[in-house]
């Protein structure tokens, strides 16, 4: 199966719809003629966070056995994981169950090379697990916990000297590098200061998502949207067709901020154009 080319006409659609033109962009797709996978994988990210759970889990059950048919590989793994967790908030495990069997089938056929297959074998049986409950499993991003009593600022600035000389502490690009090892080492709050400080400059999409977590688990949602829109508004897209940042479907732990109201502003935030 060969990847597909996207056309200038789609692609100015799909720019459109990132724009957060969401209504127009959407009324000018139903005009497309073919494309059919691609635009399924568009209409399954507009759903998931329009929190039309079951339409978005018919559209990627259309579009991502063409998964081929593009590029970028994060598509599947970003999709799986809101298809999986649509699953499990609609009530339906089973019938996801059945079509992540389906789909592993389906590749077996095709002679994959080994390497490949096993990929989808991985993340397959990874999903299977998690419509069962199991938690922590090797597809799930490590667990971020409140530190009090963490390496102090000093011990990072030192760092900062030994293995980045040309940068200091207070500068952007000089965060983008600490902050990394702050939110995993650092005292918490320190951590947290630090990245407010230079938040609306920061290019390197996690540091605004483990300071959305970190907010979290210290209690101040707002200041984790705040963090969360820091991300979108830098968000860039692999492939023409990915239209939202899917990959936020990955943190469980951001789910209680995710309401059908914060999703559908995420959706109507200007994006980056492909």
């Amino acid at each position: 199966m060969d990847i597909v080319k996207i056309p200038k006409k789609l692609r100015d659609i799909l720019d459109t719809l990132r724009s957060g033109q969401i209504e127009s962009g959407l009324a000018q797709l139903a005009e497309i003629k073919e494309f059919e996978p691609q635009k399924a994988i568009v209409l399954a990210e507009f759903n998931y966070f329009s929190s039309n759970y079951e339409l978005a889990m018919v559209n990627d059950e259309k579009a991502l056995p063409f998964d081929e048919q593009w590029y970028a590989g994060n598509i599947l793994s970003e999709h799986f994981f809101a298809y999986t967790s649509a699953a499990i908030i609609s009530n339906h495990q089973k019938r996801a169950e059945n079509f992540y069997k389906t789909y592993l089938a389906e590749k077996k056929q095709s002679d994959l090379e080994d390497y490949r297959f096993n990929t989808y074998k991985h993340q397959v049986s990874q999903h299977l697990a998690k419509l069962k409950g199991k938690k922590n499993l090797t597809i799930d991003p490590a667990p971020l916990k409140v530190i009090k009593d963490g390496k102090e600022m000093t011990g990072f600035i030192a760092q900062l000297k030994k293995y980045k000389p040309k940068l200091t502490h207070d500068s952007v690009k000089g965060a983008e590098y600490l902050l990394s090892f702050m939110f995993e080492e650092g005292n918490t709050d320190e951590s947290l200061a630090y990245y407010e400080k230079y938040a609306e400059e920061l290019t390197n999409g996690d540091n605004h998502l483990h300071a959305a977590r970190l907010f979290l688990l210290t209690g101040e949602l707002e200041k984790a949207k705040t963090a969360i829109r820091n991300y979108v508004k830098i968000w860039y897209p692999v492939e023409y067709i990915q239209i939202t940042p899917m990959r936020l479907w990955e943190f469980e732990d951001l789910y209680p901020i995710l309401t059908k109201e914060f999703k559908e502003e995420i959706l109507r935030i200007p994006k980056a154009r492909s």
